[in-house]
């Protein structure tokens, strides 16, 4: 895996605690190392085309890192022996179907911009410098239009020289051929590089996202954040098309700048001043918009992010025969995005406008200006050009407003794929979870206490809980009830580290859970929260909630949380497709689902926020009976009596106060 790592940028740590399993050991050395990891399956020839660096396993289930060479083509490096062997179809045959791809996350800092290229490109430099050269490549052909028509107008045609015109013919056509192709191949480094910037960036972003703090959600919607995260993904779009191509292409058009100094100085002038007005209107142009596209794109996140809560609920719209109000006050943000829209276009409109009739003028002064100055030229002026000459500076003259002028077209998509960029550094500029630091809590013994903890959301906010204390000796049974807002569910939250405490500590096994490893403590839990959602997939994917679990894991925990009669009866048994929430199963069985879920690997302790509430009773004495059987620590927050009746101690919670 350090090979893997060392190809891709990637420190990797090694795990506190050794795994029994390949599988687990590598996904332990990941979390150690703060990656992301995904299993996939290696298609026929795989070792033909470039894939990227991959963490592959032998038919005997030795790790071994598979990593593309020049050529595209990948290479085995063995561990044990220290070397590359190139892979053919008899290496192939010796490397099981399956392997690890790894996503290299961004610093655990606060990014700036010039960070977050250098992230982006560091890796991709080869592929830059190529697209830089194959431009320049491309513009010095270009040239050779300008070059070509002094020629033929100065020599070849006055002295009827056939074979300097055939041969001048062949040359523009080879020139022409060769741009051609230079454009081709420009194109296809121009697409990897796009595609490797943003699926690096895209991933990089999304593993981000996810080590945030809980507290960094509630200020934005799921949908405002789906719009921030996928900015990554617009961007690309929006260079894939014909952006990037005009950008550059205009950029080494520039270059004709030079060649229009060499014919004349003072008619390149022209060319400076006309470029200047061009990006002075421009600028004033993009000023202007900037502010609405940037509203703009607030108000899409706020639609997209508001017609997800739509959508979510529109069975208590229904219910609450509220969706007129609903649509009313979609309406109101759809009209002011319109409006917003309407606004930006007629400015870029006028710039394509001016752009379009910028060179016609352009073109009138100058040969105005020659005209001017050969009727009354300036002391200090000459035009000693011959007719070829200026045939030449009008060419090079052409290609350089239209390179100016195809900047300044695409100056509307620059300023949109700025405002996308800055959506995104809220989560960029949040702070991270740095749940692998501190000291491996090795197996917990199931014991936690809550010692005189006070909390509050804000400083200038009230305690939510004042000097609480509870305890829980392992395989004990605690129960926690109160009125709504005692501070219940924000036990919970300390309990998994979602918050710390104002004053006060939680410990696990007597240590402090600010000096633990959190996500190994985390991993010891089985949780089922309030408002926990029922994710789509089989019922298998669901249990597995994204890690690794056998059949007989998986039918064993829906046995304890007594969901094996419904699973039966289910057409497709335990692979029957759940819809996003669970919108296919009764509450019951969501809550059942959510239990098993939590118990498949099997926890030291468990905590339930009210996640037997909709169950009823020969349900819930059926799970009772087999979480008691289990032995594990269980923090069980309920209001029902028949839920906590039989717990070793149940402390009620009062407002900033408690009593047991």
């Amino acid at each position: 895996m350090g090979a893997v790592g060392k190809a891709m940028g990637i420190t990797i740590s090694p795990p506190i605690k050794q795994q029994e399993s390949k599988s687990e050991s590598i996904e332990a050395i990941a979390q150690a190392s703060g990656i992301r990891i995904r299993l996939i399956t290696l298609e026929e020839d795989w070792w033909k085309s470039d894939r990227g660096p991959l963490l592959g396993m032998t038919q005997d289930n030795q790790p071994i890192a598979l990593l593309p060479n020049k050529k595209k083509q990948y290479e085995l490096f063995d561990p044990i022996i220290c070397q590359r062997i190139r892979v053919n179809q008899t290496i192939a045959q010796q490397i099981a179907p399956i392997a690890y791809v790894l996503y290299r996350p961004f610093p655990d800092k606060k990014l700036t911009t010039l960070e977050i290229f250098k992230f982006a490109f560091t890796k991709q430099i080869r592929e830059v410098l190529i697209i830089a050269f194959l431009g320049i490549l491309t513009a010095l052909f270009a040239m050779l239009t300008p070059q070509a028509t002094a020629l033929l107008v100065d020599y070849i045609l006055p002295d009827a020289n056939r074979q300097l015109l055939i041969q001048m013919g062949l040359g523009l056509v080879f020139a022409s051929f060769a741009m051609t192709i230079l454009e081709i191949i420009q194109s296809f480094f121009i697409l990897r590089l796009q595609t490797q910037v943003s699926s690096e960036t895209q991933a990089a972003i999304w593993d981000r996202l996810l080590k945030l703090k809980v507290s960094f959600f509630p200020n934005y919607s799921t949908g405002d954040l789906q719009e921030r995260v996928s900015a990554v993904s617009d961007i690309s779009s929006l260079l894939g098309g014909n952006i990037l191509k005009t950008l550059l292409r205009s950029f080494f058009a520039l270059l004709n700048l030079g060649l229009l100094f060499y014919y004349n100085w003072q008619l390149a002038l022209i060319a400076l001043i006309l470029a200047t007005i061009t990006s002075i209107t421009t600028i004033i142009s993009g000023l202007i918009t900037t502010e609405q596209i940037r509203f703009l794109q607030e108000v899409n996140g706020e639609i997209f992010g508001f017609t997800v809560q739509l959508i979510e609920g529109i069975s208590k719209l229904r219910v609450a025969g509220a969706e007129n109000r609903a649509f009313n006050h979609w309406v109101q943000k759809y009209r002011q995005q319109v409006k917003l829209m309407l606004s930006t276009q007629i400015m870029e409109d006028f710039l394509t406008l001016f752009n379009t009739i910028i060179p016609t003028i352009s073109l009138i002064f100058l040969f105005w200006w020659v005209v001017r100055l050969m009727e009354n030229p300036l002391p200090s002026s000459d035009l000693s050009l011959s007719t070829g000459q200026f045939m030449a500076f009008y060419v090079a003259f052409t290609a350089f407003i239209d390179g100016v002028t195809g900047l300044s077209n695409k100056i509307i998509d620059l300023l949109e794929i700025g405002i996308l960029w800055e959506r995104t550094k809220p989560i960029l500029h949040a702070e991270v979870e740095k749940t692998n630091l501190g000291v491996e809590p090795g197996e917990l013994s199931g014991q936690l206490k809550l010692e005189q903890v006070s909390f509050r959301y804000g400083i200038d906010t009230p305690l939510i809980l004042d000097k609480i204390t509870l305890e829980a000796e392992p395989g004990e049974f605690i129960a926690i009830t109160g009125p709504s807002g005692s501070g219940k569910s924000t036990i919970v939250r300390l309990l998994l580290g979602f918050e710390q405490p104002t004053s006060g500590r939680v410990t696990y096994d007597g240590r402090d859970l600010a000096i633990l490893n959190i996500a190994a403590v985390r991993q010891q839990l089985g949780v089922v929260l309030q408002n926990s959602r029922v994710l789509s997939g089989s019922i298998w994917e669901v249990l597995a909630g994204g890690t690794v679990i056998s059949l007989e894991q998986a039918m064993e925990a829906i046995q304890l949380a007594g969901l094996a009669e419904d699973i039966e009866a289910m057409p497709m048994g335990i692979h029957t497709i759940i819809s996003d929430g669970g919108g296919n199963l009764s509450g019951g069985q969501k809550q059942r689902l959510l239990i098993a879920r939590a118990l498949v690997h099997k926890p030291k302790i468990l905590i339930f926020d009210e996640a037997t509430s909709a169950l009823d009773n020969r349900t819930q004495a059926i799970v009772t009976k087999s979480l008691e059987q289990l032995g594990v620590t269980r923090v069980v927050i309920a209001h029902r009596l028949s839920t906590i009746k039989s717990a070793n101690r149940i402390y009620e919670l009062k407002v900033a106060s408690r009593s047991q």
